[in-house]
């Protein structure tokens, strides 16, 4: 009998090791392949008995390639088994319309494996090969009169009673015959495990080296923008052009003038000695008492060069707040916002501020895709965003389980603190998520949109309470 044969077509690596597993179980020979495309391309060439669909799956997705090989008459009469984690009845009845069989879970038993291939008589019942056994037909014997052991003058003689003998008893296999049959059972069941141990542990090595090396890159751009600009040379203030005291200099020249004029007067004539000393000193002409600023600027400090020059430099405002943007997936004081809340708590103990410095943290709920073992990853963009496999934050959740203050946030508070004596309060605040109000219907939005909105709702953001001036 020529073997069955079943195509497999998820993603996931480790999915299509387990399910083949089961099928290879009924004596079905497995083909699988990791894309909705490259299935349809092995289409072109193979006819298998049945085909399992992931439903969620980057590039097409399991829907789509379900309607493609039904309305197709060469593959349309191949029955196909939809397995996803969605669950409600609006899903299987979607997928039982374009012509799915039907729909499992993807937590599925192998009894429930065994039910659909029998379903779809992929796998015949094992009864049905069994003979049936058939009743010999009924013959008519003329009456016996037992009195006479006779019909008609003819002598009837009884049958012969056949006693088969008792079979003796099968003799207990020894130790090495029990061996003998358990071992090749165990060696077999063995290997099986660890192919199936080595190929699920190849798939969740080969998300977290993809996950790390993204994140370790992530990382490292961070830490190489934050140390170009810290390295980048700032551009130094000329000084202001020293101010040239013109007033003092007139009156050297008015009184110059008028000391030679003396002189001379004084050599000429004695006599006009009296005159020249009646001659009023020059003085420089006063200053208007209208002229002059009758407000002092809003907030001076006094620097080197300016103190040289006698004039006083304006000082920039107290920044009171900023927000910058967390992914999904980030932590919320990473290398390059922790950096910017460094120089923010900086710039505020240069400008002498007591009061509470508060970081507050927001994270939006995002259209994900994905599975508790494996982790979840913002939805395909073009996904409809009530098909995600979950909407909301577990990055979030487990931060704020298990990392709500971070050490190196603890480190910087105390240090300010201790700075500052107790003048600047630093705080962290987690702030409570909204749940989806205010975001677009998910019957008529894309996952792309969906996470654009729950991007702007995901944050960091620094604030300055100045204190309160004591009565």
């Amino acid at each position: 009998m020529t073997p069955k044969r079943a195509l497999i077509v998820d993603d996931s690596k480790s999915a299509r090791v387990v399910l083949s597993r089961l099928l290879e179980k009924h004596d079905l020979m497995v083909d699988m392949r990791d894309s909705a495309e490259a299935a349809l391309q092995y289409l072109r060439d193979h006819r298998p008995d049945v085909i399992f669909m992931d439903h969620v799956m980057s590039g097409m997705d399991g829907l789509s390639a379900v309607q493609l090989i039904k309305s197709d008459p060469g593959t349309a009469s191949i029955p196909i088994m939809m397995y996803t984690s969605q669950d409600g009845e609006v899903y299987a009845g979607e997928a039982r319309a374009i012509g799915a069989a039907g729909v499992l879970p993807k937590q599925m038993a192998a009894a429930d494996i065994a039910a659909v291939l029998m379903q779809l008589q992929v796998l015949q019942d094992r009864r049905e090969g069994a003979v049936a056994a058939t009743p010999f037909g009924q013959v008519q014997l003329p009456a016996v009169d037992p009195a006479r052991g006779a019909v008609d003058g003819i002598v009837v003689p009884a049958p012969p009673v056949t006693v088969a003998p008792t079979p003796p008893p099968p003799p207990p296999l020894s130790a090495a015959e029990v061996r003998a049959i358990v071992e090749p059972l165990l060696q077999e069941q063995g290997i099986e495990l660890r192919r199936f141990v080595v190929a699920s542990l190849d798939g969740v090595s080969a998300r977290l080296v993809t996950e790390l090396d993204e994140r370790l890159r992530r990382s490292v751009e961070e830490l190489s923008a934050t140390i170009a600009k810290a390295t980048e040379p700032q551009p130094v203030p000329e000084p202001p052009p020293p101010s040239r005291p013109t007033g003092w200099i007139a009156l050297a020249a008015v009184a110059l003038l008028a000391a030679i004029a003396f002189g001379v007067l004084a050599w000429q004539a004695r006599g006009d000695l009296a005159v020249a000393r009646a001659i009023p000193a020059v003085a420089p002409a006063p200053v208007p008492v209208a002229a002059a600023a009758t407000t002092a600027p809003p907030e001076v400090e006094p620097t080197a060069s300016a103190s040289a020059a006698g004039t006083p430099a304006v000082r920039p405002a107290v920044p009171t707040g900023q927000r910058l943007p967390v992914a999904y997936g980030e932590a919320p004081l990473a290398a390059a916002r922790l950096s910017a809340l460094g120089s923010w708590i900086a710039d505020l103990e240069r400008r002498g501020f007591a009061g509470v410095a508060r970081v507050s943290i927001l994270a939006g709920e995002f259209c994900l895709t994905g599975n508790p073992g494996e982790g979840y990853v913002p939805a395909p963009a073009e996904l409809p965003a009530n098909r995600c496999d979950v909407v909301g934050n577990p990055a979030d959740d487990a931060q704020r389980a298990n990392d709500r203050e971070p050490a190196a946030f603890v480190t910087l508070a105390n240090a300010v603190r201790e700075r500052s004596h107790d003048a600047i309060d630093l705080r962290l605040v987690w702030m409570n998520r909204a749940g989806t109000t205010g975001y677009p219907p998910a019957t008529d939005a894309s996952a792309m949109q969906w996470n654009a909105v729950a991007q702007a709702r995901s944050y960091v953001q620094f604030a300055a309470e100045p204190r309160a001036p004591s009565p």
